[in-house]
């Protein structure tokens, strides 16, 4: 073959081999394996936004390359799950924080070149019952999106962002994606005494947290129930060394105690009960957030929380909580919220599979 030829089928190839694509599974391990939770894909069954950071460490094989399109593997779950067809709007930037720097503010996580990667019709397949801990990334197991604008990924933390509308008549009851859950990761919660007044049922136990998120980078979760749009404050301090009347405090209180070293208190928060959605639920419901930062300091920190309802008065079951001992490891946050709304709830313990595809 003369020189000239060799030289140009060469070339050839070096340009076939360039434009090569590749796929890329985050986390890697579950590229041909199931993963150990599952998670809502938006858009499918109700209108939700999903934010995800995914950190540096899933990402190092795609430094300088595009990222073309996004797939989402269904679960492994003994049922069929129904097609669906939902608008998405896909954003995709470098972000401003690492995954335990996560805000619960969608445009705080954010990177200043947020670029619009695709906005469109996507198609959740009809997939059959499959329970394989290998299901494959075959046309009825995935939801695939092409992006209209590639995306060069240059390092550090990424952040996806998609905005998922459903399409009226073209819904799932249940379409879920894999997702991964970092076991073995949790805080601790005791209870201490119990509440009093109108709420708890005959235990009075009307104020709980939520252990799994008593994680450094996560945000602890505290709420409580009580008249709907009435008011309760929550009081975060150190344990009383023994329990308090709370008609010690000049309030017709019988039976009612507090918990809370009244001379160690740390924050007190004031909340109002939300009403509940479903029409048997007569109960209003307050949530607290609290941030807790991915420092060593916090590893094991113990504090002890109690509500205090306004009205009644009455106080609820002290929760004496303990963060876990170690940070999460996952490299991964997810932000679930509602269209619309600024804020959403944050996991540094839970995210989505995903697969790339690279070029």
């Amino acid at each position: 073959m003369p020189t000239r030829l060799l030289l140009a089928v060469a070339a050839l190839a070096a340009a076939t081999s360039a434009q090569a694509t590749t796929f890329h599974t985050i986390p890697a391990a579950y590229a041909n394996a199931e993963a150990n939770s599952l998670e809502w894909v938006a858009g499918t069954g109700s209108p939700v936004r999903q934010q995800t950071l995914i950190g540096a460490s899933h990402l190092q094989p795609l430094l300088g390359r595009e990222l073309l399109a996004l797939e989402i593997r269904r679960a492994a779950y003994n049922q069929a799950f129904q097609s669906a067809t939902c608008d998405w709007i896909v954003h995709m930037s470098h972000a401003a924080r690492t995954p335990l720097q996560a805000e619960t503010v969608f445009t705080a996580n954010q990177g200043a070149d947020h670029t619009l990667v695709y906005q469109g019709q996507v198609t959740a397949p009809a997939s059959p019952a499959n329970t394989s801990n290998s299901i494959p990334w075959t046309a009825n197991n995935v939801i695939r999106v092409v992006f209209h604008t590639p995306f060069v990924y240059t390092g550090g933390t990424l952040c996806l962002d998609i905005l998922g509308t459903p399409i009226s008549g073209q819904t799932s009851p249940w379409w879920v994606g894999d997702a991964v859950w970092e076991t073995g990761l949790a805080g601790s919660v005791v209870e201490v005494g119990q509440g009093c007044g109108l709420y708890g049922g005959p235990s009075k136990r009307w104020a709980f947290a939520d252990a799994q998120s008593l994680v450094p980078g996560a945000n602890a979760q505290f709420w409580a129930y009580g008249a709907p749009n009435q008011f309760a404050a929550a009081v975060f301090g150190a344990p009383a060394p023994a329990p308090i009347p709370l008609q010690a405090f000049g309030l017709p209180a019988p039976n009612c105690e507090v918990h809370v070293d009244p001379a160690a208190v740390l924050a007190v928060v004031p909340m109002a009960y939300v009403p509940q959605s479903h029409p048997l639920w007569l109960e209003g419901r307050a949530d607290v957030s609290l941030r807790l930062p991915a420092a060593p300091w916090l590893y094991g920190f113990t504090l002890t929380t109690q509500w205090f309802d306004l009205i009644q008065p009455a106080t609820s079951n002290a929760l004496r909580w303990s963060v876990s001992s170690s940070a999460p490891t996952l490299d991964l946050a997810h932000l679930d919220g509602v269209p619309g709304d600024a804020a959403g709830n944050l996991t540094v313990h839970l995210a989505p599979v995903y697969r790339f595809e690279v070029r």
